[in-house]
């Protein structure tokens, strides 16, 4: 739940020689931006800083859709755990400290707890909940799934999104457990392989 960076914006970044802007990294994998595909199985060093701390890992792109591709790590970088660590740690003291009614203490990096959720852009989620009144949604930090719908990448086309409503609303028990399935794998696209 908690193993990924919490980026607010997109981090520079270098795989191989291409300059590359991540939208997401988790303890497994990150999502990349780049101005050419990258190409599908190609291995390379991944270099970013992030804090102030340097990571470099030996990654593979699993996907490509666009400009965008998924990357897989191919080994385990020390590194990059204690940072995943950190951040989860900082986004839950923020949380309780948001639950707490304590904005000075709200904090993840230099943002409040809610501004960084709005700067998420492609990197967050979007939490579908459907309700009495009809289908809600709201930009979140994290992807877990709520009991009442779903919740997706923020990247997640339109048309798709849609379809799950339509499936989540019509189906029973089964389908909808199904369609969750579905959601989560959105959720965690950049861990695919």
């Amino acid at each position: 739940m908690y193993q990924r960076l919490h980026l607010t914006e997109a981090l520079p970044a270098r795989f191989g020689r291409t300059k590359i802007r991540l939208l997401d990294v988790s303890a497994t994998g990150a999502l990349a931006e780049s101005k050419k595909p990258l190409a599908i199985d190609s291995k390379a060093m991944l270099h970013f800083t992030w804090r102030g701390r340097d990571v470099a890992i030996q990654a593979e792109v699993v996907r490509t859709a666009d400009h965008e591709s998924g990357l897989h790590f191919v080994e385990e970088c020390a590194v990059l755990w204690e940072l995943i660590s950190e951040s989860a740690e900082e986004l839950l003291r923020a949380q309780r400290a948001n639950m707490e009614g304590n904005r000075e203490s709200n904090v993840v990096g230099e943002q409040t707890l809610t501004s960084a959720s709005a700067g998420l852009g492609a990197s967050g989620y979007v939490v579908w909940t459907l309700t009495g009144d009809g289908w809600k949604k709201r930009r979140a930090l994290l992807g877990d799934q709520p009991d009442d719908g779903f919740c997706v990448s923020a990247a997640e086309p339109a048309d798709q999104v849609e379809l799950l409503r339509q499936t989540w609303e019509t189906g029973d028990e089964e389908t909808r457990r199904m369609t969750r399935l579905l959601a989560e794998l959105s959720a965690a696209s950049v861990r695919i392989r």
